[in-house]
Protein backbone atom coordinates (compact mmCIF):
# COMPACT_ATOMS: atom_id res chain seq x y z
CA UNK A 1 0.00 0.00 0.00
CA UNK A 2 1.25 3.44 -0.68
CA UNK A 3 2.28 5.43 2.12
CA UNK A 4 0.88 8.76 2.90
CA UNK A 5 1.32 11.72 4.85
CA UNK A 6 0.05 12.67 7.98
CA UNK A 7 -1.74 16.13 6.72
CA UNK A 8 -3.22 14.01 3.26
CA UNK A 9 -4.57 11.70 5.90
CA UNK A 10 -6.11 14.57 8.41
CA UNK A 11 -7.74 16.08 5.21
CA UNK A 12 -9.39 12.52 4.28
CA UNK A 13 -10.41 11.88 8.10
CA UNK A 14 -11.44 15.76 8.35
CA UNK A 15 -13.15 15.23 11.76
CA UNK A 16 -11.12 12.08 13.12
CA UNK A 17 -8.07 11.41 14.23
CA UNK A 18 -4.59 10.50 12.32
CA UNK A 19 -3.54 6.84 13.74
CA UNK A 20 -0.02 5.39 12.11
CA UNK A 21 0.33 1.59 12.70
CA UNK A 22 2.50 1.24 9.75
CA UNK A 23 5.51 0.53 12.57
CA UNK A 24 3.72 -2.46 14.14
CA UNK A 25 3.57 -5.69 13.10
CA UNK A 26 0.92 -7.50 11.05
CA UNK A 27 -0.21 -10.00 14.24
CA UNK A 28 -0.48 -6.38 16.55
CA UNK A 29 -2.40 -4.73 14.14
CA UNK A 30 -4.57 -7.46 13.17
CA UNK A 31 -5.19 -8.14 17.09
CA UNK A 32 -5.87 -4.34 17.59
CA UNK A 33 -8.91 -4.07 14.67
CA UNK A 34 -9.90 -7.36 13.33
CA UNK A 35 -12.32 -9.42 15.18
CA UNK A 36 -10.60 -12.68 16.91
CA UNK A 37 -12.04 -16.07 16.42
CA UNK A 38 -13.31 -16.18 19.99
CA UNK A 39 -15.83 -13.05 18.68
CA UNK A 40 -16.85 -14.67 15.49
CA UNK A 41 -18.30 -17.71 16.83
CA UNK A 42 -20.16 -15.71 19.96
CA UNK A 43 -21.27 -13.10 17.31
CA UNK A 44 -22.30 -15.36 14.58
CA UNK A 45 -23.92 -18.41 16.64
CA UNK A 46 -24.44 -17.53 19.84
CA UNK A 47 -26.52 -14.29 19.53
CA UNK A 48 -28.75 -15.58 16.46
CA UNK A 49 -29.71 -18.77 18.57
CA UNK A 50 -30.75 -16.08 21.60
CA UNK A 51 -32.07 -13.71 19.17
CA UNK A 52 -34.15 -16.05 17.76
CA UNK A 53 -35.25 -18.24 20.95
CA UNK A 54 -35.54 -14.82 22.84
CA UNK A 55 -38.18 -13.49 20.22
CA UNK A 56 -40.60 -16.62 20.34
CA UNK A 57 -40.55 -16.86 24.09
CA UNK A 58 -41.32 -13.58 25.30
CA UNK A 59 -43.67 -12.79 22.42
CA UNK A 60 -45.90 -16.15 23.28
CA UNK A 61 -46.15 -14.88 26.63
CA UNK A 62 -47.25 -11.90 25.62
CA UNK A 63 -50.03 -13.48 23.49
CA UNK A 64 -50.81 -15.44 25.90
CA UNK A 65 -51.53 -13.16 28.34
CA UNK A 66 -53.59 -10.73 25.59
CA UNK A 67 -55.32 -13.70 23.74
CA UNK A 68 -56.64 -15.52 27.82
CA UNK A 69 -58.59 -14.05 30.29
CA UNK A 70 -57.10 -16.00 32.96
CA UNK A 71 -53.85 -14.99 32.54
CA UNK A 72 -54.48 -11.34 32.99
CA UNK A 73 -53.08 -10.75 36.31
CA UNK A 74 -51.79 -8.01 38.13
CA UNK A 75 -49.08 -10.01 38.47
CA UNK A 76 -48.66 -11.28 35.02
CA UNK A 77 -48.99 -7.32 34.24
CA UNK A 78 -45.67 -6.71 35.77
CA UNK A 79 -44.21 -9.64 33.72
CA UNK A 80 -45.97 -8.54 30.44
CA UNK A 81 -43.78 -5.43 30.79
CA UNK A 82 -40.62 -7.68 31.31
CA UNK A 83 -41.27 -9.11 28.74
CA UNK A 84 -41.70 -6.17 26.45
CA UNK A 85 -38.36 -4.94 27.72
CA UNK A 86 -36.42 -7.96 27.21
CA UNK A 87 -37.90 -8.31 23.82
CA UNK A 88 -36.86 -4.61 22.97
CA UNK A 89 -33.84 -5.27 24.33
CA UNK A 90 -32.88 -8.22 22.85
CA UNK A 91 -33.68 -6.46 19.41
CA UNK A 92 -32.10 -3.37 19.49
CA UNK A 93 -28.82 -5.10 21.04
CA UNK A 94 -28.45 -8.16 18.86
CA UNK A 95 -29.40 -5.69 15.80
CA UNK A 96 -26.65 -3.35 17.04
CA UNK A 97 -23.82 -6.24 17.41
CA UNK A 98 -24.90 -8.40 14.25
CA UNK A 99 -25.75 -5.51 12.12
CA UNK A 100 -21.81 -4.16 13.15
CA UNK A 101 -20.21 -7.44 12.16
CA UNK A 102 -22.55 -8.23 9.01
CA UNK A 103 -20.94 -4.29 7.65
CA UNK A 104 -17.65 -4.35 8.96
CA UNK A 105 -16.36 -7.95 9.33
CA UNK A 106 -13.69 -8.90 9.70
CA UNK A 107 -13.00 -4.97 11.32
CA UNK A 108 -13.80 -4.52 14.37
CA UNK A 109 -16.39 -1.63 14.16
CA UNK A 110 -19.49 -0.18 14.99
CA UNK A 111 -22.64 0.29 12.57
CA UNK A 112 -23.33 3.63 14.27
CA UNK A 113 -22.95 6.92 11.26
CA UNK A 114 -23.33 9.78 13.92
CA UNK A 115 -23.61 10.14 17.38
CA UNK A 116 -27.37 10.41 17.22
CA UNK A 117 -27.25 6.76 16.40
CA UNK A 118 -24.72 6.20 19.58
CA UNK A 119 -26.93 7.91 21.80
CA UNK A 120 -30.65 6.32 20.31
CA UNK A 121 -29.01 2.50 20.66
CA UNK A 122 -28.05 3.11 23.70
CA UNK A 123 -30.37 4.87 25.44
CA UNK A 124 -32.90 2.01 24.38
CA UNK A 125 -30.61 -0.91 25.68
CA UNK A 126 -30.30 1.33 29.53
CA UNK A 127 -34.04 2.37 29.42
CA UNK A 128 -34.57 -0.98 28.98
CA UNK A 129 -32.17 -2.96 31.25
CA UNK A 130 -32.95 -0.03 34.19
CA UNK A 131 -36.89 -0.90 33.71
CA UNK A 132 -36.23 -4.16 33.73
CA UNK A 133 -34.70 -3.90 37.33
CA UNK A 134 -37.07 -1.61 38.37
CA UNK A 135 -39.57 -4.08 37.81
CA UNK A 136 -38.13 -7.14 39.73
CA UNK A 137 -37.56 -4.90 42.44
CA UNK A 138 -41.25 -4.13 42.51
CA UNK A 139 -42.67 -7.74 41.50
CA UNK A 140 -40.20 -8.76 45.08
CA UNK A 141 -42.23 -5.90 47.21
CA UNK A 142 -45.71 -6.92 45.76
CA UNK A 143 -44.68 -10.62 46.48
CA UNK A 144 -43.66 -10.03 49.94
CA UNK A 145 -46.35 -7.48 50.92
CA UNK A 146 -48.87 -10.17 49.25
CA UNK A 147 -47.23 -13.41 51.83
CA UNK A 148 -45.99 -11.48 54.53
CA UNK A 149 -48.38 -8.54 55.34
CA UNK A 150 -51.57 -9.93 53.28
CA UNK A 151 -53.85 -7.73 55.13
CA UNK A 152 -52.21 -4.69 54.45
CA UNK A 153 -51.18 -6.25 50.88
CA UNK A 154 -54.78 -6.47 50.20
CA UNK A 155 -56.11 -3.05 51.21
CA UNK A 156 -53.46 -1.10 49.12
CA UNK A 157 -53.48 -3.22 45.96
CA UNK A 158 -55.52 -2.55 42.22
CA UNK A 159 -55.28 -2.06 38.98
CA UNK A 160 -54.84 1.27 39.27
CA UNK A 161 -51.86 0.96 41.65
CA UNK A 162 -50.45 -1.46 39.80
CA UNK A 163 -50.15 0.65 36.35
CA UNK A 164 -48.98 3.75 38.14
CA UNK A 165 -46.52 1.93 39.37
CA UNK A 166 -45.64 0.09 36.25
CA UNK A 167 -45.23 3.80 34.58
CA UNK A 168 -43.29 4.39 37.91
CA UNK A 169 -40.50 1.78 36.36
CA UNK A 170 -40.58 3.01 32.91
CA UNK A 171 -40.01 6.64 34.11
CA UNK A 172 -37.02 5.73 36.18
CA UNK A 173 -36.01 3.96 33.50
CA UNK A 174 -35.81 6.11 31.23
CA UNK A 175 -34.75 9.10 33.93
CA UNK A 176 -32.05 6.76 34.84
CA UNK A 177 -30.23 5.87 31.32
CA UNK A 178 -29.73 10.05 31.18
CA UNK A 179 -27.21 9.47 33.38
CA UNK A 180 -25.48 6.62 31.46
CA UNK A 181 -25.86 7.15 27.97
CA UNK A 182 -22.99 9.92 27.84
CA UNK A 183 -20.65 7.65 28.25
CA UNK A 184 -21.72 5.66 24.69
CA UNK A 185 -22.68 9.25 23.01
CA UNK A 186 -20.15 9.75 20.40
CA UNK A 187 -18.58 7.94 17.52
CA UNK A 188 -14.46 7.42 17.53
CA UNK A 189 -13.90 8.11 13.67
CA UNK A 190 -10.06 7.87 12.95
CA UNK A 191 -7.85 7.46 9.74
CA UNK A 192 -5.83 4.42 9.84
CA UNK A 193 -2.09 4.39 7.80
CA UNK A 194 -1.89 -0.09 7.96
CA UNK A 195 1.42 -1.65 7.67
CA UNK A 196 2.59 -1.75 3.88
CA UNK A 197 1.59 -5.48 3.66
CA UNK A 198 -0.30 -6.94 0.94
CA UNK A 199 -2.91 -8.51 3.78
CA UNK A 200 -3.86 -5.09 4.71
CA UNK A 201 -3.72 -3.46 0.69
CA UNK A 202 -7.65 -3.03 0.59
CA UNK A 203 -8.36 -1.81 3.88
CA UNK A 204 -10.24 1.45 4.13
CA UNK A 205 -8.48 3.74 5.54
CA UNK A 206 -11.19 5.66 7.15
CA UNK A 207 -13.18 3.77 10.04
CA UNK A 208 -15.64 4.16 12.69
CA UNK A 209 -14.37 2.34 15.75
CA UNK A 210 -16.86 2.78 18.26
CA UNK A 211 -19.18 4.38 20.62
CA UNK A 212 -17.14 6.35 23.04
CA UNK A 213 -17.40 9.35 26.12
CA UNK A 214 -18.59 12.39 25.23
CA UNK A 215 -16.31 13.80 28.63
CA UNK A 216 -12.96 11.81 30.14
CA UNK A 217 -15.40 11.67 33.44
CA UNK A 218 -17.85 9.98 32.08
CA UNK A 219 -16.65 6.27 32.01
CA UNK A 220 -16.11 5.76 35.57
CA UNK A 221 -19.11 8.07 36.69
CA UNK A 222 -21.24 5.57 34.13
CA UNK A 223 -19.74 2.33 35.23
CA UNK A 224 -20.54 2.92 38.77
CA UNK A 225 -23.88 4.60 38.27
CA UNK A 226 -25.09 1.91 36.65
CA UNK A 227 -24.03 -0.78 39.29
CA UNK A 228 -26.30 1.36 41.98
CA UNK A 229 -29.49 -0.17 40.82
CA UNK A 230 -28.25 -3.38 40.26
CA UNK A 231 -26.71 -3.36 43.85
CA UNK A 232 -29.61 -2.48 45.51
CA UNK A 233 -31.52 -4.59 43.78
CA UNK A 234 -29.54 -7.73 44.26
CA UNK A 235 -29.72 -6.85 48.47
CA UNK A 236 -33.03 -5.95 48.56
CA UNK A 237 -34.70 -8.67 46.55
CA UNK A 238 -32.10 -11.37 48.83
CA UNK A 239 -33.91 -9.92 51.77
CA UNK A 240 -37.30 -9.96 51.10
CA UNK A 241 -36.93 -13.40 49.00
CA UNK A 242 -35.26 -14.82 53.06
CA UNK A 243 -38.44 -13.62 54.35
CA UNK A 244 -40.74 -14.92 51.91
CA UNK A 245 -39.35 -18.44 52.31
CA UNK A 246 -39.69 -18.57 55.57
CA UNK A 247 -43.35 -17.48 55.98
CA UNK A 248 -44.08 -19.64 53.25
CA UNK A 249 -42.43 -22.54 55.63
CA UNK A 250 -44.98 -21.54 58.43
CA UNK A 251 -47.71 -21.13 56.81
CA UNK A 252 -50.87 -24.14 56.59
CA UNK A 253 -50.54 -25.66 53.17
CA UNK A 254 -53.63 -25.03 51.50
CA UNK A 255 -54.74 -24.40 47.58
CA UNK A 256 -54.75 -20.45 47.70
CA UNK A 257 -50.40 -21.26 49.39
CA UNK A 258 -50.11 -23.49 46.56
CA UNK A 259 -50.46 -20.67 44.34
CA UNK A 260 -48.67 -17.93 46.07
CA UNK A 261 -45.99 -20.46 46.65
CA UNK A 262 -45.68 -21.37 43.01
CA UNK A 263 -45.59 -17.33 41.87
CA UNK A 264 -43.05 -16.82 44.81
CA UNK A 265 -40.74 -19.79 43.46
CA UNK A 266 -41.52 -18.17 39.69
CA UNK A 267 -39.84 -15.08 41.14
CA UNK A 268 -37.29 -16.02 43.01
CA UNK A 269 -36.19 -17.86 39.81
CA UNK A 270 -36.34 -15.27 37.71
CA UNK A 271 -34.42 -13.14 40.04
CA UNK A 272 -31.32 -15.58 40.35
CA UNK A 273 -31.22 -15.88 36.87
CA UNK A 274 -30.83 -12.22 36.10
CA UNK A 275 -28.71 -11.27 39.07
CA UNK A 276 -26.76 -14.17 38.00
CA UNK A 277 -26.24 -13.53 33.90
CA UNK A 278 -25.65 -9.90 34.95
CA UNK A 279 -23.31 -9.93 37.85
CA UNK A 280 -20.93 -10.62 34.91
CA UNK A 281 -21.26 -7.69 33.03
CA UNK A 282 -21.84 -5.69 36.02
CA UNK A 283 -18.45 -6.53 37.74
CA UNK A 284 -16.21 -5.92 34.95
CA UNK A 285 -17.89 -1.84 34.73
CA UNK A 286 -16.99 -1.42 38.34
CA UNK A 287 -13.59 -3.27 37.63
CA UNK A 288 -12.71 -0.49 35.19
CA UNK A 289 -14.01 2.45 36.81
CA UNK A 290 -11.67 1.46 39.92
CA UNK A 291 -8.79 0.51 37.51
CA UNK A 292 -9.64 4.48 35.91
CA UNK A 293 -10.04 5.88 38.75
CA UNK A 294 -6.86 4.25 40.74
CA UNK A 295 -4.86 4.83 37.85
CA UNK A 296 -4.47 1.17 37.08
CA UNK A 297 -2.73 0.98 40.35
CA UNK A 298 -6.00 -1.27 42.01
CA UNK A 299 -8.38 -3.29 40.35
CA UNK A 300 -8.20 -6.46 38.30
CA UNK A 301 -6.09 -5.73 34.64
CA UNK A 302 -7.27 -7.79 31.48
CA UNK A 303 -5.54 -7.69 28.02
CA UNK A 304 -7.01 -5.56 25.79
CA UNK A 305 -8.15 -8.66 23.31
CA UNK A 306 -8.81 -10.69 25.82
CA UNK A 307 -11.44 -8.19 27.42
CA UNK A 308 -12.89 -7.61 24.26
CA UNK A 309 -13.54 -11.67 23.88
CA UNK A 310 -15.04 -10.92 27.62
CA UNK A 311 -17.01 -8.54 27.10
CA UNK A 312 -18.97 -10.28 24.18
CA UNK A 313 -19.48 -13.01 26.38
CA UNK A 314 -21.23 -11.33 29.32
CA UNK A 315 -23.34 -9.14 26.57
CA UNK A 316 -24.28 -12.84 25.68
CA UNK A 317 -25.16 -13.66 29.04
CA UNK A 318 -27.41 -10.15 28.95
CA UNK A 319 -29.19 -11.16 26.34
CA UNK A 320 -29.70 -14.63 27.28
CA UNK A 321 -31.42 -13.63 30.42
CA UNK A 322 -34.01 -12.04 28.69
CA UNK A 323 -34.69 -15.31 26.22
CA UNK A 324 -34.83 -17.38 29.58
CA UNK A 325 -37.96 -16.12 31.80
CA UNK A 326 -40.64 -17.68 29.33
CA UNK A 327 -38.79 -20.86 30.29
CA UNK A 328 -38.76 -20.65 33.30
CA UNK A 329 -42.45 -19.57 34.11
CA UNK A 330 -42.83 -22.96 32.16
CA UNK A 331 -40.74 -24.82 34.21
CA UNK A 332 -41.85 -23.61 37.68
CA UNK A 333 -45.49 -22.77 37.33
CA UNK A 334 -47.81 -25.53 35.89
CA UNK A 335 -50.47 -22.96 35.10
CA UNK A 336 -48.38 -20.96 32.84
CA UNK A 337 -47.76 -24.31 31.15
CA UNK A 338 -51.20 -24.79 30.47
CA UNK A 339 -51.71 -21.38 29.47
CA UNK A 340 -48.71 -21.73 26.48
CA UNK A 341 -50.75 -25.04 25.52
CA UNK A 342 -53.72 -23.83 25.99
CA UNK A 343 -52.69 -21.01 23.24
CA UNK A 344 -50.75 -23.09 20.83
CA UNK A 345 -53.87 -25.66 20.63
CA UNK A 346 -56.17 -22.84 20.06
CA UNK A 347 -53.92 -21.81 16.88
CA UNK A 348 -53.69 -25.04 15.75
CA UNK A 349 -57.42 -25.93 15.75
CA UNK A 350 -58.20 -22.00 14.24
CA UNK A 351 -55.78 -23.40 11.60
CA UNK A 352 -57.18 -26.53 10.90
CA UNK A 353 -60.85 -24.97 10.75
CA UNK A 354 -59.56 -22.47 7.94
CA UNK A 355 -58.11 -24.88 6.11
CA UNK A 356 -61.33 -27.47 6.22
CA UNK A 357 -63.23 -24.10 5.64
CA UNK A 358 -61.34 -23.54 2.46
CA UNK A 359 -61.90 -27.22 1.25
CA UNK A 360 -65.64 -26.95 1.77
CA UNK A 361 -65.77 -23.80 -0.50
CA UNK A 362 -63.80 -25.11 -2.97
CA UNK A 363 -65.32 -27.84 -3.09
CA UNK A 364 -69.32 -26.58 -3.35
CA UNK A 365 -67.66 -23.99 -6.33
CA UNK A 366 -66.26 -27.33 -7.97
CA UNK A 367 -69.86 -29.09 -7.77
Amino acid sequence: MESKSNSSFDALCKEGSFRNESTLSDEEVIEKYFYSTADRHIITVFFPILLTFGLLGNLAFLAVVAKIPSMRTLTNSYLANLAICDTVFIITMTYDILGSYIQHAPLYMTSHKSDLGCIMTNSIIYVTLFTSVCLLLIMTTERYLGICRPLQHHLVVSKERTVKLIIMCWVFGILYSGLVVPRWGKVVKVCVLWPNSDRFADMTSKLSLSCTTLHPIFPAFSDIVQAIPFVVTLIFNTTMFSRIIKKLHKSIFGSTMKSRNQVARLLIATNVVFFLCLTPYFFIRVNAAVLYLSDYRVGIKIADTRRRTLLWFVRGLIVANATTNPLIYSVTNPRYRQAFLQLFSRSYASTGQRRSSSRSTQQTSNM
